[in-house]
C-alpha cells in the first residue's frame, strides 16, 4: 500500500489543520537533522545526545451514544538530553510538554491539577497557563546525575526505576506504578530517589533504593537477581511509604521457546503487623511469537485488596489514586493480546481484560500506520464495560487518533 506525499498534505491540512501543522513541523525537524548530519565530519565521538518526539492526538469519549460525545486535543512534544560528562559520569534531563484543549477542562474542575500532578519530593510539573477549555504544562519526568565504576553504580534524582517483570500489571513495581491504559506515557513515571547497584556477574546484581515522594514519606527497599537453569529470578524486601513491609518474588524466563514471567508481593501493615490484613498481588505472563510473525500475549493478575471495585476508572486514569498497593481491581483479571503486522507499514492488535469478580471487561483494538521514517499514525480505542450497578460508570468508549513523529 503506497501513499503519495502530496495526497497525505492534502489530506492532512483538509480535515485538521493542527496535523497539517504538525507534519511540516517534523519534515522540518527531519531535514535539519539530515543536514547537519552529512554536513559535519566528527573528528570524535560526540559526548551528548538529543532526541525526542512530537504529537497531535485527538480524543473523542462516548459514554452512550445518544448523549453528549466529549472531545479533547493533546499535542504533546518531548525532549530527552543525556551528556557522557566522562567514563564514569552521566548526566540526564527529560521533559515534557502538553497542550491540552476540549471538554475536559470545562465539565472537571480538577481536570488542571489532575494535569499537573508530580508525586515526586520535588515538585516538576507546571502548568504555565490555563483557562476553561486548554491547558499548557511542562513537567520533568527525568534529571538524575549518573556514577559508574568498574561494577559499582549509583544513580541520584528523578529516575525511572523498574524491578517489574511482567506486562500490564507490575507487583514488583514499588517505586514507580503506572497504568496499562496509559499508552501515550511510553516512559512511564520516575521516582525522586537514589539507586545503588553492585553486578556480581553479568547475569546478576545486588541493588538498593530509597525513594521519598511528595508527602515526604519514604520507600526504601533491596533486590537481588541472579541467573539460574537459564531463569532470571529476583528477590525484594523493604518499607512501602514508611507504612507497609513489602516481600516480592519474580521470575523471567521460557517454556516452549516462549517467554514465561511472574512477579508477587506481599503488603502487610507495619501498625497491624501481626493480623490478616495484609494485600498480597501476583501476576504471571506467557507470549510466543510465530513463525508467521503473529504474537500472542496472556497475563493473569491477581489482588486481595478489597476496596476498589467501584472507582475503576478514577483509579486508572488518575496517578495521584494509582498505587503499588492497589494497582488495578480486586479478584483475579485475565488478558489476552494478539498482534500481526500485515505489511512492513501496517500492523494490527487487539487485546482484552476481563475481571468477572467485578463484572468488567476491557477491549483495546490498536491500529498503526507507518507514514513514513519516523512518522506513525495510530487509532486506537478502549471499551469499558460493567454489568455491575455499582459501578461509578457501566460504559465507555474512547477513541485515540495519534499522529507521532520521532527526531
Amino acid at each position: 500500500m503506497k501513499v503519495s506525499f502530496h495526497s497525505l498534505l492534502r489530506l492532512l491540512h483538509g480535515n485538521n489543520p493542527l496535523m497539517f501543522c504538525l507534519l511540516v513541523v517534523i519534515l522540518l525537524s527531519q531535514a535539519a537533522v539530515a543536514y547537519s548530519q552529512d554536513s559535519v565530519v566528527e573528528k570524535k565521538e560526540r559526548s551528548w545526545s538529543f532526541n525526542g518526539y512530537l504529537k497531535d492526538m485527538q480524543t473523542l469519549v462516548i459514554h452512550k451514544t445518544e448523549a453528549a460525545w466529549i472531545t479533547d486535543n493533546l499535542i504533546h512534544n518531548r525532549n530527552n538530553f543525556k551528556w557522557n560528562i566522562s567514563k564514569s559520569f552521566t548526566f540526564c534531563l527529560e521533559e515534557r510538554n502538553r497542550f491540552y484543549w476540549g471538554d475536559f477542562m470545562a465539565i472537571s474542575p480538577q481536570y488542571a491539577d489532575f494535569i499537573a500532578y508530580d508525586n515526586g519530593l520535588v515538585n516538576m510539573s507546571w502548568n504555565i497557563f490555563s483557562g476553561k477549555s486548554y491547558i499548557l504544562n511542562v513537567a520533568i519526568d527525568r534529571l538524575w546525575l549518573d556514577y559508574t565504576k568498574n561494577n559499582f553504580q549509583v544513580t541520584l534524582g528523578r529516575q525511572r526505576i523498574n524491578w517489574s517483570q511482567t506486562f500490564v500489571w507490575n507487583p514488583n513495581d514499588i517505586f514507580n506504578t503506572y497504568s496499562y491504559f496509559d499508552f501515550d506515557y511510553e516512559e512511564k513515571p520516575g521516582s525522586d530517589a537514589v539507586r545503588l547497584q553492585y553486578f556480581t556477574s553479568p547475569s546478576s546484581k545486588a541493588e538498593i533504593a530509597i525513594k521519598a515522594d511528595k508527602d515526604q514519606k519514604i520507600t526504601a527497599a533491596g533486590m537481588y537477581r541472579l541467573n539460574h537453569w537459564k531463569y532470571d529470578f529476583q528477590g525484594l524486601a523493604g518499607i512501602y511509604t514508611q507504612t507497609d513491609l513489602v516481600l516480592g518474588l519474580g521470575w523471567a524466563g521460557q517454556i516452549a521457546k516462549g517467554g514465561f514471567k511472574g512477579e508477587m508481593s506481599w503488603f502487610q501493615p507495619l501498625k497491624h503487623f501481626g493480623d490478616t490484613t495484609g494485600v498480597f498481588l501476583s501476576s504471571v505472563e506467557y507470549d510466543y511469537t510465530f513463525r508467521n510473525s503473529i504474537f500472542i500475549q496472556f497475563e493473569g493478575f491477581f489482588n486481595s485488596n478489597s476496596g476498589n471495585s467501584s472507582n475503576v476508572l478514577v483509579n486508572q486514569f488518575n496517578p495521584a489514586l494509582l498505587y503499588a498497593k492497589n494497582p488495578f481491581l480486586n479478584g483475579f483479571s485475565i488478558f489476552g493480546n494478539i498482534s500481526y503486522p500485515v505489511t512492513p507499514l501496517i500492523s494490527i492488535a487487539l487485546a482484552g481484560i476481563y475481571n468477572p469478580s467485578n463484572k468488567m471487561y476491557f477491549i483495546i483494538p490498536t491500529f498503526t500506520f507507518s507514514l513514513m521514517n519516523n512518522l506513525d499514525l495510530s487509532l486506537i480505542s478502549q471499551t469499558f464495560q460493567s454489568y455491575d450497578p455499582a459501578t461509578v460508570a457501566s460504559s465507555q468508549t474512547s477513541i485515540f487518533i495519534r499522529l507521532k513523529g520521532s527526531f
